[in-house]
């Protein structure tokens, strides 16, 4: 149980490091108001709460790579999913709420993209 805690909060700070970095490096407009950052603790957050979601319903038929979809499994797209919804309703709601709604939803796919493409790996 601690070896599969601290796999957990390394792939956890490992997404969270990449979707930081990648929003930081490549786009500009993300430094403002630190969208890089939150975008980067809401892909921490989302990443905690599916696996102990995960552990708590003994749902570990979820991690069964799919060859018609590149490998991913159904718990590689449910942190996907999840990272673009926790980033997408604190940056459309709180941060950038008067800003343009196609960088919340960008910020908020790249964050999900990153996720999986993570998740798919660990």
């Amino acid at each position: 149980m601690t070896q599969d805690l601290l796999i957990y909060v390394v792939g956890a700070l490992l997404a969270a490091i990449v979707v930081a970095a990648a929003l930081y490096w490549r786009y500009p407009w993300s430094r403002k108001r630190g969208r890089f950052g939150i975008a980067a603790i809401a892909t921490f957050v989302t990443w905690i709460v599916w696996r102990v979601v995960l552990q708590l319903s003994n749902a570990d038929n979820l991690d069964v790579d799919n060859p018609l979809l590149l490998g991913l499994s159904a718990q590689d797209v449910g942190s996907g999913v999840l990272a673009f919804l926790l980033t997408a309703l604190p940056m459309g709601l709180i941060i950038d709420r008067d800003g343009p709604a196609n960088r919340v939803v960008a910020i908020a796919a790249i964050a999900g993209a990153l996720a999986i493409l993570v998740d798919r790996f660990i």
